[in-house]
């Protein structure tokens, strides 16, 4: 207890200006509550989410009391220190000890921190069936992270047969629990028609909103559908403006398309130069 003393102490600093649920939770977690240190940890980590300075090296000691007490996620949470060295000095193959048995007692994060690993081999031997088993696992629980890669996994027939039905499944699951990157993939199956009837409006909607909450390769795909016309009414205004909002975001191939309209847009043979010439051009005295 003399060790949690000293450590309140350096911490209580920072929750001088704070009152209620954070200084319950640093007596709970004086106590000895697993789950209070755990938050407190995370807490720690993320700098309240702005309220105080962030101190990754006291996170990690209260992640590592946490596990003496039995938090399971408490282990994911110092995995992830270790893995990338925050608060700790970095150590990948201690990183995969920790997530690998976080994830056998069911965390979720974990078993999708652990399936990574395996997919990418880091910290471990690349192995693909391994990592589809944990994301499998993850996604079983609603994990949207883990659903998004195991639907790549199919979609690649990577660690697993192929099949577009299921990677269209598991981003649909993804994309309704908010998930931008299988969003955008959710629409992409729409508008090829892969694991799903094609439908280019509906496509075009996912893309929208996709676009709309910022991810930069909807915003180029949303262009394409208003230079083709395919989904939506054929705009090439509109589409220049995806591209090139999708460019400054620095999604290069957005700004090869933005270029390329920019150039067709300006030229006087063009259909919409002559529209502008014809909208700014005086009206003629009878």
């Amino acid at each position: 207890m003399k060790f949690l003393a000293k450590l309140a102490l350096c911490f209580l600093p920072f929750l001088a200006c704070y009152a209620g649920h954070y200084e319950d939770l640093l007596k709970k977690a004086q106590s000895g509550d697993a789950a209070a240190q755990n938050e407190l940890g995370e807490y720690l980590a993320s700098g309240g989410h702005g309220e105080i300075q962030v101190n990754h090296e006291y996170a990690a000691i209260w992640w590592q009391e946490a596990i003496k007490n039995g938090s399971i996620r408490a282990l994911t949470n110092y995995g992830c220190a270790l893995y990338v060295g925050s608060g700790v000095p970095r150590n990948e193959p201690q990183a995969i000890t920790y997530w690998t048995e976080a994830a056998k007692r069911g965390d979720p994060e974990a078993q999708y921190f652990l399936g990574s690993a395996y997919c990418n081999g880091l910290g471990v031997m690349r192995d693909y069936p391994t990592a589809v088993f944990w994301w499998d696992r993850s996604a079983k629980q609603g994990n949207h992270r883990a659903q998004n890669n195991l639907a790549f996994a199919y979609a690649k027939g990577q660690g697993v047969d192929k099949d577009l039905k299921k990677a269209f499944s598991l981003w649909k699951e993804s994309a309704e629990s908010g998930n931008l990157v299988a969003q955008n993939y959710l629409g992409l199956c729409y508008f090829t028609g892969d694991g799903v009837e094609k439908d280019e409006v509906k496509a075009v909607a996912i893309w929208t909103n996709a676009a709309e909450n910022g991810n930069v390769e909807a915003l180029r795909h949303l262009g394409i559908c208003y230079s083709t016309g395919k989904g939506i009414s054929k705009d090439m205004n509109k589409a220049f403006a995806c591209f090139s909002k999708a460019a400054r975001a620095g999604d290069k191939e957005a700004a090869k398309y933005a270029e390329e309209l920019r150039i067709d847009l300006t030229s006087p043979s063009s259909d919409t130069a002559k529209q502008k010439e014809q909208e700014v051009a005086p009206a003629k005295k009878n």
